[in-house]
């Protein structure tokens, strides 16, 4: 059997989505054997003890940092310290590197001067409460996209940032502002919410490093700390199927499931599974399941519609991209339906289109990139236009 694909940045998810007809039963909790799972009784040969879990540092502060921020701004007021402690990283007096694939600790991030957002925000907001300002976790759900190289690879991301409430209103911090959009879904999220993204994530990266029986330590204190999170149970089911445990992959993916009955990483995990195990009615009822949600995910009909319109099929595009609209207003839909209206010569409609799309588009990051990509189109369409007689 292929590896079932699961790769994390804070929590992202890859899946395969299939589909057939078909209903799968509900999953009931009684046919979980959850302790078993937790256990960790199929990877170590015995049961782990709770003294073994992990117990990191995560928001822990070193010497060296409380002397960075001693330099800062000393004798003003915590806003104003925050204030240029966030243009210390502005002006790059202090620069991390980006590095999507490593999570760290508060004070792991500072020494080593990289990290994923997850890292970033944890440092920042470890800092930012040290110069005495209240700052806490947002979730913001970027929408999920579909791989462009696979129309069937599902990619969900959970990304978080800082948020500070001072007099002034609210100020984001985030890492990679560029790919931050205030319209997206955004919540509050508690400390221990936050570090039990920190242990999953370094159980997912542990695991695709071979360390299995860390990465399980990890990934059961990340239960510990929210054993009622779906996604948590599913990186779980990826960590069991990865190392070739089926069956308890296949019962993490059913807990997953309990908690959240729509959950498409877990029912195209679970299709594969039992493609690979023989259990074809049940792959097919799952994987119908799941092409269920994915065709009536407006982000989904966004993906055919990008991949019509590179095709220069410019009609398909246009359907798609209604239905997309139809389901959820979205500033990317919209621009892209101006541009399959420009191709296919609605002028009027296509400026009615990225009218929308402006007037929706939260980021001024993505504003400038628009306005970029209008002025390279108006000016190829000048360039070919057929000169008119004199």
């Amino acid at each position: 059997m292929r590896k079932a694909p699961v790769h994390l940045t804070l929590i992202m998810f890859l899946g395969i989505l299939g589909g057939c007809a078909g209903r799968p039963p509900a999953e009931k909790p009684a046919e979980v054997a959850v302790e078993h799972l937790l256990s960790g009784a199929a990877i170590f040969g015995r049961p782990v003890h709770a003294a073994e879990l992990p117990r990191d540092p995560v928001m822990t502060l070193t010497a060296e940092m409380r002397r960075f921020l001693g330099d800062i701004a000393p004798g003003a007021s915590p806003q104003k310290r925050l204030a240029s402690l966030i243009k210390a990283f502005e002006t790059q007096k202090f620069h991390v590197e980006y590095d999507q694939t490593t999570t760290l600790t508060a004070a792991q991030t500072f020494h080593n001067r990289r990290g994923n957002c997850l890292s970033f925000t944890l440092m920042m907001v470890a800092m930012a409460r040290e110069l005495g300002v209240e700052a806490s976790f947002n979730q913001v759900s970027v929408p999920p996209v579909w791989s462009h190289e696979e129309a069937q690879t599902f990619v969900v991301y959970r990304h978080v940032n800082m948020v500070s409430e001072g007099p002034r209103g609210r100020r984001v911090i985030d890492f990679n502002l560029a790919a931050y959009d205030p319209a997206y879904r955004q919540r509050r999220l508690e400390d221990t919410s936050v570090f039990s993204l920190y242990y999953s994530n370094r159980g997912v990266e542990l695991m695709r490093a071979g360390e299995g029986e860390k990465a399980f330590l990890y990934l059961r204190k990340a239960l510990e700390l929210r054993p009622g999170k779906s996604d948590l149970w599913a990186n779980l089911g990826a960590f069991y199927s990865h190392f070739g445990h089926y069956s308890e992959a296949e019962q993490s993916y059913r807990q997953a499931l309990y908690f959240n009955n729509i959950h498409l990483v877990a029912m195209s995990n679970l299709a594969r599974l039992y493609r690979y195990s023989g259990r074809d009615g049940l792959a097919d009822a799952y994987a119908a399941r799941a092409r269920h949600h994915r065709e009536r995910n407006p982000y989904y009909l966004y993906y055919q519609a990008r991949d019509a319109y590179e095709q220069g099929k410019y009609r398909r595009a246009e359907k798609r991209l209604r239905r997309a609209i139809w389901h959820h207003d979205d500033h990317r839909f919209h621009f892209l339906l101006g541009l399959t209206r420009f191709q296919l010569g609605h002028m009027a409609a296509s400026r009615k289109s990225f009218k929308e799309a402006f007037s929706l588009v939260g980021s001024p990051y993505a504003a400038s990139a628009y306005k970029r990509k209008l002025d390279l189109l108006l000016d190829g369409f000048v360039q070919t236009k057929p000169a008119t007689s004199p």
